[in-house]
């Protein structure tokens, strides 16, 4: 079964820019192990991420997340199971939005939330434009 979580979260200050980018690394690494899709973003010491995949491997991601001293506040913004992924199927990666094709991506997200979620997509939809400094 397919299943999605997003959250938000704070970045501790003792976090560099070096223990992001291992960071960012070591979360594609794993996640393409085990077939999980989404997104990371990291901006002004805060994380948005996007988690997809079998609800079991999802859940048990997120319960490590819960736990890691890199980073406190973790707000929860979806936790559901989902029919068909909302990201690309074929290249499971965690992704740095950082490129014109990465954002359309995300927008493409974004277009699938507006309609199978509604009650949450304008603080989804909010929140990723923050993150994106796209408003």
């Amino acid at each position: 079964m397919r299943y999605v979580i997003s959250y938000v979260s704070t970045a501790t200050s003792k976090i560099s820019s070096y223990d992001i980018a291992q960071l960012m690394d070591l979360i594609k690494t794993n996640n393409n192990k085990l077939n999980i899709i989404g997104i990371l973003i990291y901006s002004d010491r805060n994380f948005f991420q996007i988690l997809e995949g079998e609800k079991h491997l999802v859940k048990m991601i997120f319960n490590k997340i819960k736990k890691d001293a890199r980073h406190y506040n973790i707000i929860k913004m979806l936790d559901k199971e989902i029919k068909t992924p909302t990201l690309r199927k074929y290249n499971p990666s965690f992704t740095v939005i950082s490129d014109h094709y990465n954002q359309k991506e995300l927008q493409q997200f974004l277009n699938k939330e507006k309609t199978n979620n509604p009650e949450h997509f304008d603080s989804i939809s909010y929140l990723t434009k923050k993150f994106m400094k796209l408003t």
